[in-house]
């Protein structure tokens, strides 16, 4: 009796085994089948903003301010965007590329490194330069950003226009509602960015 006993626990053992690691497979195989999804919406948007596209996008609304400025990353191709970024108010508009290094900033607005693409505070960088965020220092509170993602597109209204301390970085904390949050440098002042937040409209 014990024996047959041993026998039905052991059996039950090895199923509930069995189904643990089936589950636990089946789990894996959504969260992959997510995350493939995801990349393929970024990848997406890397094949629609080709070089071409950048050109078309920063001409069109480069042609009453000046003309583009050019330039390479070192291995001599353009960075792709992974959206775009749209003031109207000082008819700016760009690519978002992603990061903030000299070599991404020089192609487009940066998406810093922790920030999300869409959902929460999205941050992002730019040169205080006549063809990038020159202007953004005469933006107003009430005015709208547009930003659109592989991920979906938002619109904000600007809340906050101030001038913070090149070491400080609480502008760019995760939140828990969505936000966009723009960086770019004070002209003559090295110690200072100019930030411009806005609030998702909803």
């Amino acid at each position: 009796m014990k024996e047959s006993i041993k026998k039905v626990l052991k059996i039950v053992a090895i199923i509930c085994s069995i189904l643990i690691i089936i589950t636990v497979s089946i789990i894996g195989i959504l969260k992959y089948i997510e995350y493939k999804k995801i990349q393929d919406s970024i990848n997406t948007v890397y094949n629609i903003y080709t070089d071409n596209n950048r050109n078309e996008i920063i001409t069109d609304f480069n042609n009453t301010v000046g003309t583009p400025v050019e330039s390479e990353t070192d291995e001599g191709q353009y960075l792709n965007a992974i959206g775009i970024l749209e003031i109207p108010s000082i008819s700016f508009k760009d690519i978002v590329v992603e990061g903030t290094d000299q070599s991404s900033l020089a192609q487009g607005i940066g998406l810093f490194e922790h920030s999300s693409i869409l959902e929460g505070n999205v941050c992002l960088a730019g040169h205080n330069t006549y063809r990038f965020l020159a202007n953004l220092k005469n933006v107003q509170k009430g005015d709208i950003i547009k930003y659109s993602s592989a991920l979906g597109n938002k619109e904000y209204r600007i809340t906050t226009i101030k001038q913070i301390q090149e070491t400080d970085w609480s502008m760019l904390e995760d939140t828990e509602d969505n936000r966009i949050t723009i960086i770019t440098c004070v002209r003559n002042k090295p110690e200072l960015r100019l930030c411009v937040q806005g609030i998702e409209n909803i």
